[in-house]
């Protein structure tokens, strides 16, 4: 069980490093497959590629007639299963998160985005299997990787929080989900 959710290392290849040192070069495919995405993720400000993040955090796609405290009004809800952590955005529009908008609504807070066709803003696959798999026989550096998981996720949530007008948030973090899956497995 991890007791401190401070993670011990700033960047994912300090963990990988890590990983390779516990395991003599070896690291699982589950683990490189949530590493790549974490990566990525650090990547996000960084590289010259344009993702959901970017296009919802920029005011040039914001639709200046329906903002709230002059930020777009959205809902946040973090989903997990045995595949995938992900975090979706969905618009508020008329009072209601909405999970497909029509193209050009006038309604929209956003100009040209559709969370059915844009998809989740983060997605981290393997992430459910990684945290089954540490919470039986996890190691040093697979705490770690959740951890900082967990800790990417929360500063985006944060992020948006800060720039766009968060109403709702919804659903379990990293954290919550692992340590649920603990207490289960002890009973």
């Amino acid at each position: 069980m991890i007791q401190d959710w401070n993670c011990q290392y700033n960047d994912v290849k300090g963990i990988l490093q890590r990983k390779r040192v516990i395991n003599f070069g070896d690291v699982s495919l589950n683990f490189e497959t949530v590493a790549s995405k974490l990566k990525e993720l650090e990547g996000t400000f960084v590289d010259g590629f344009d993702n959901n993040i970017k296009f919802l955090l920029n005011p040039k796609n914001w639709n200046p007639r329906n903002l709230t405290k002059n930020k777009p009004e959205i809902s946040l809800r973090n989903r997990m299963d045995e595949y995938a952590f992900e975090v979706h955005c969905f618009p508020i529009i008329k009072g209601e998160p909405q999970a497909v908008v029509p193209p050009h609504s006038p309604y929209s807070p956003f100009v040209g985005y559709n969370p059915a066709g844009f998809g989740p803003l983060l997605k981290i696959n393997g992430l459910g299997a990684l945290m089954n798999m540490a919470a039986n026989k996890g190691d040093e550096a697979d705490f770690e990787l959740i951890k900082y998981a967990h800790m990417m996720t929360e500063q985006l949530i944060d992020l948006f929080s800060h720039k766009l007008h968060v109403s709702e948030k919804s659903g379990q973090s990293i954290k919550t989900r692992y340590e649920t899956l603990v207490n289960a497995l002890n009973e």
